[in-house]
């Protein structure tokens, strides 16, 4: 008869570590009770193994100094920042960068955590999360007389500011929606998930199109792309036309979606300054950005300062008509608060990180890879949805990729 001390530090732990996977459908004002559950039980964990440091290998110990130095950079730049009240919400806010790595490295002598079965019901698990929370939005817009012909033009804005406690940024949005398309490739191999996953990335390849953000359409178009080329299962003839179905398919949504069609047309004015359009939003961010960290290329200003120092800066600037806006890159964003020196421990961490996923799989490398590249066009880390998402991939890939190995 399984012990209840076993049930509850090993069945426990799985069924908290599987909610962190259907967060899509969570409340934000949720998620972190969930993070601070999950790290109390690693910690349980880790008293009851006695497990801390004496039966780590050399390995998994360096990956855990790797993966908190990024939290850690950012907690010591506090300490050369003015405005401390800002930094701190800051670092609480990126809390989820110190806590997991701890929280995987107590767990790795529970074998369940980092076993193949539970990888691949946590990968259902978002999955499904995600097709359920979309499916849920547009109910919920139907039965609000939202769902018109304007529903096309709107949606990105409704669901921003009309869905309360689960109203979304549309890039996050789209962020699990590319996660739960990658995931889709390996779920699809199991024939009794084969169903829901045609039905389920219909749902989503639509609603990837309906939040407009060109970035996330262009870089999944992408791996789309590589993945049919380089499929040597896909004959030639299928791949000809799977690729012209494609072409055809987005010279109409472009075309006749109002606005995919606008974001689109930004590449059109790109380099005229004048024009507020999110492209040149961020080439103006660029300038802005490089302007105040050459005032202090090493250090940087700390994490406290970025907003007030980009602000000043962009207040002088008319083309930002007094509105306040980060830099829109998480790399120039590091730049600012901790330097050169912190960017290039930064990049330094993202490689190895993209190391461990490359010895995994195509899915984990292109979800690290996706992350890296979104970081060139949004604060990734700034919002509480992003940092989330984040900590629970990159460091759940890399301490499963180490302890499986």
């Amino acid at each position: 008869m399984v012990s209840l001390n076993k049930i509850t530090s090993n069945k426990f732990a799985e069924i908290v570590f599987l909610n962190l996977f259907l967060f899509p459908i969570y409340p934000d004002n949720v998620k972190p009770s969930f993070i601070a559950l999950f790290f109390i039980i690693a910690v349980y964990d880790m008293v009851k193994k006695r497990n801390i440091f004496f039966n780590s290998t050399s390995k998994v110990t360096s990956l855990l100094l790797t993966n908190v130095s990024v939290f850690l950079l950012l907690l010591i730049s506090l300490n050369y920042s003015i405005n401390i009240t800002y930094g701190l919400k800051y670092i609480f806010r990126s809390l989820p960068l110190f806590l997991f790595p701890i929280a995987f490295f107590f767990l790795k002598e529970n074998k369940s955590i980092f076993s193949s079965k539970l990888f691949l019901k946590a990968k259902l698990y978002f999955y499904a999360s995600t097709v359920i929370l979309f499916i849920v939005i547009f109910v919920v817009f139907y039965f609000r007389g939202f769902v018109t012909k304007n529903y096309f033009l709107n949606y990105s804005y409704r669901i921003i500011h009309q869905l309360g406690y689960y109203s979304v940024h549309p890039i996050y949005a789209s962020l699990i929606t590319a996660i739960s398309i990658i995931f889709s490739i390996s779920l699809f191999k199991i024939k009794k998930y084969q169903l829901l996953i045609i039905f389920g990335n219909i749902l989503l390849v639509l609603n990837l199109i309906l939040l407009s953000r060109k970035s996330a359409i262009i870089i999944m178009g992408a791996f789309f792309l590589v993945f049919i080329l380089f499929n040597k299962s896909i004959k030639v003839k299928i791949k000809a036309f799977i690729l012209f179905i494609t072409l055809v398919l987005i010279m109409g949504v472009v075309k006749f979606i109002p606005d995919i069609s606008n974001r689109f047309n930004d590449f059109v004015v790109l380099f005229d300054y004048t024009n507020m359009s999110s492209s040149n939003l961020r080439l103006n961010l660029i300038d802005v950005s490089i302007d105040a960290i050459k005032e202090k290329p090493f250090f940087g200003y700390g994490i406290g300062d970025t907003k007030d120092i980009l602000s000043n800066l962009e207040h002088k600037n008319d083309f930002f008509n007094n509105k306040y806006y980060n830099t829109h890159n998480q790399y120039l964003n590091f730049m600012l608060a901790t330097g050169f020196l912190g960017l290039l421990l930064f990049i330094i961490f993202l490689f190895k990180n993209l190391q461990f996923a490359i010895l995994g799989s195509l899915e984990q490398f292109s979800i690290v890879l996706l992350f890296i590249l979104l970081m060139f066009i949004e604060n990734i880390l700034d919002r509480q949805n992003g940092v989330i998402y984040f900590a629970v991939f990159i460091n759940y890939f890399s301490f499963y990729n180490k302890i499986n190995r």
